[in-house]
C-alpha cells in the first residue's frame, strides 16, 4: 500500500542518512577524484493522492428482534450464522399460563353465548305476550262496538242495517276470540316450558277470557237485535257499553305492560350481547398473547447475534437476536476532514481483507465530524454474494484520485540537515546543493513543492556521499518519474 506521510518524518529519515554520510566523510580524507553518481532529469508527472484507511464491516441492513411480552425462554430454534426467513419462528417462551388464559376465555365466550340466547328467547316471549294483549284490545273494542250496537238496537229498535252490524260485531268478536285463544294456548305452552312468567301467562289467559266474553256479548246483542228488547234491556245495554269500555282500558293497560316487558327484554339482550362481544375480545387478546410467545423474525437474513438462552427470563422489548442481510456489506471509513472534499458519492474504493481485494462504492458521506477525532465517516458498500466476508472483520481501503501534475524525485535523492531538506543538482560536472521543500511521500518518491523546476538534472543515487561543489561523474538513472540524460544543467 502506498502511504501518505508528513515531511517531518521524511526530514528525520534523510537526516539519519546524511549523518551517516557525514560520518563517513569525516572518517576518510576528501578525494580529489570525481564521484560516480546516478542522475536524472526532473519531469512533470501526475500526482496521485492515495488514502489508506481501515474500517469494520457491517451488514447494510440489520434489525433487532425482540419478544413483545416478557416470560421465560422455553426454546431457541436458531443460532448465530443461521439463515432465517421472514415470519419464521426462531424462539419461544413458556406458554402454559397463556394457554390456560385462552381456555378460560373460551369458556367465558360459551357462557356469554348461552346468556345471549336466553335473552333473545325472553324478548321473543315478551313480543308474544304483547301480541296477545293487543288481541285483547281488539276483542275489548269489539265488545264495546257490540254493546253500543245492542244499546242502539234497544233504543231505536232493530233495523236491517243494525241487524247486519250486529252480525258484523259477532264476526269481529269471533275473530278476536280466535286470536286470543291461540295466544292463550301459546302462552300456556311457553309457561309450562319455563319460557314465560306466570304473570305473562295470566295476562294472555285474561285476554282470552275477555275475548270470549266479548264474543258472548256480541252473540247476545245479535239475538236481542233480532228479537227486540224491553225497557229493562235498554238499561242493561247501557251498562254493557260501559263495561265494554272498561274492558278496552284494561286491555290497553295490558298492552302497555307488555310493551314495557319488551323494552326490558331488549335491554337484557343488549347487555347479553355486550357481554358476549367482550368475551370474544378477551378470547382474541388471549390468543394474541399466546401467539406472541412465539418469536418470529420480521426480516429475512442471517443471525448476527444471539442474546438469549433457554431458561432465561426476559422482559418485553429485550433484544433476543440481531438479524441482518450480509449479501451486501458496508464499512465506515474515517476520512480526515481536510480530505473530505475529495470524496464523492458513487466513487469506487478498493477494499482488501487479508489477500483478497474487492471494489466498493461510496454511498454516503456523513454530514458531521466524529467526536474527538475530527474525521468524517464515509460509507462504502460492497457486494458479498458468497457471504464469505463477515460483519466485524476489519478491512483496509484505498482510493486513487488523479490530481494536478508536479515534480517527484526518489526519496534517496533528498537529504536533510537541521530540518532543511536539499538535493544535489548536476551542473557542469559539479554537485550543487539546492534547498527544496517537500510534500507527500508516494511510492518511495517525494513530492517537491519548491526548489526545482522541470529540466533540472539531479543526483538520484549517491547524494549522501557528496559535498557542495564536489566533482561528479554522472550516469543515467533507470527509474521512472525522472528522465535520464547525460547533459548537465546550467548553474543557477
Amino acid at each position: 500500500m502506498v502511504k501518505k506521510i508528513q515531511p517531518l518524518w521524511v526530514a528525520g529519515l534523510a537526516l539519519t542518512i546524511l549523518v551517516a554520510g557525514c560520518s563517513s566523510k569525516q572518517a576518510e580524507p576528501v578525494s580529489t577524484n570525481a564521484s560516480t553518481v546516478t542522475v536524472a532529469k526532473v519531469q512533470s508527472v501526475p500526482l496521485n493522492a492515495v488514502y489508506d484507511l481501515s474500517g469494520t464491516l457491517a451488514a447494510v441492513q440489520q434489525s433487532p428482534v425482540a419478544f413483545e411480552l416478557g416470560g421465560t425462554v422455553d426454546s431457541i430454534r436458531v443460532d448465530v450464522g443461521d439463515s432465517v426467513n421472514k415470519g419464521q419462528s426462531i424462539a419461544a417462551l413458556d406458554s402454559a399460563d397463556l394457554q390456560l388464559k385462552v381456555s378460560e376465555a373460551q369458556e367465558a365466550v360459551q357462557q356469554a353465548s348461552a346468556g345471549l340466547t336466553a335473552a333473545n328467547a325472553s324478548l321473543s316471549n315478551a313480543t308474544a305476550v304483547r301480541s296477545a294483549a293487543q288481541a285483547g284490545v281488539s276483542a275489548a273494542e269489539a265488545q264495546v262496538e257490540g254493546a253500543k250496537a245492542k244499546q242502539q238496537g234497544v233504543l231505536d229498535g232493530a233495523r236491517e242495517q243494525e241487524k247486519q252490524q250486529a252480525r258484523n260485531a259477532v264476526s269481529k268478536a269471533q275473530a278476536a276470540y280466535n286470536q286470543a285463544k291461540s295466544a292463550a294456548e301459546r302462552a300456556e305452552t311457553l309457561f309450562q316450558n319455563g319460557l314465560l312468567t306466570k304473570q305473562e301467562n295470566e295476562q294472555a289467559q285474561t285476554s282470552f277470557a275477555t275475548a270470549k266474553d266479548a264474543l258472548d256479548d256480541a252473540n247476545q246483542q245479535l239475538s236481542l237485535t233480532l228479537a227486540g228488547a224491553s225497557s229493562s234491556d235498554r238499561a242493561s245495554a247501557a251498562s254493557a257499553v260501559k263495561q265494554a269500555q272498561v274492558g278496552v282500558q284494561s286491555a290497553q293497560a295490558q298492552v302497555s305492560q307488555a310493551s314495557a316487558g319488551i323494552e326490558q327484554a331488549q335491554a337484557s339482550v343488549q347487555q347479553a350481547q355486550a357481554s358476549y362481544d367482550q368475551a370474544n375480545v378477551s378470547l382474541a387478546q388471549a390468543k394474541l398473547a399466546l401467539s406472541k410467545s412465539q418469536l418470529k423474525s420480521q426480516v429475512s437474513g442471517v443471525v448476527l447475534e444471539k442474546d438469549i438462552s433457554v431458561g432465561q427470563t426476559v422482559a418485553a422489548g429485550t433484544t433476543a437476536f440481531t438479524i441482518g442481510q450480509i449479501n451486501q456489506l458496508k464499512v465506515l471509513l474515517p476520512v480526515p476532514d481536510e480530505q473530505i472534499a475529495q470524496w464523492k458519492t458513487g466513487q469506487q474504493v478498493s477494499l482488501s481483507l487479508y489477500d483478497e481485494q474487492r471494489t466498493g462504492r461510496v454511498t454516503n458521506i456523513y454530514p458531521k465530524t466524529n467526536d474527538n477525532t475530527g474525521t468524517i465517516n464515509v460509507e462504502v458498500q460492497l457486494s458479498n454474494p458468497k457471504q464469505d466476508w463477515k460483519p466485524g472483520q476489519v478491512v483496509k481501503a484505498s482510493r486513487d484520485v488523479q490530481s494536478k501534475k508536479g515534480i517527484m524525485v526518489p526519496v534517496e535523492a533528498v537529504v536533510s540537515m537541521d530540518d532543511s531538506p536539499y538535493v544535489y543538482r548536476s551542473v557542469n560536472g559539479k554537485a550543487v546543493r539546492t534547498p527544496v521543500k517537500t510534500g507527500d511521500l508516494m511510492d518511495n518518491k517525494l513530492v517537491i513543492t519548491d526548489g526545482l523546476k522541470v529540466g533540472d538534472t539531479i543526483v538520484t543515487s549517491g547524494a549522501d556521499r557528496l559535498m557542495d561543489g564536489d566533482s561528479i561523474t554522472a550516469q543515467a538513472a533507470g527509474g521512472t518519474n525522472a528522465t535520464s540524460g547525460s547533459q548537465e544543467g546550467s548553474a543557477q
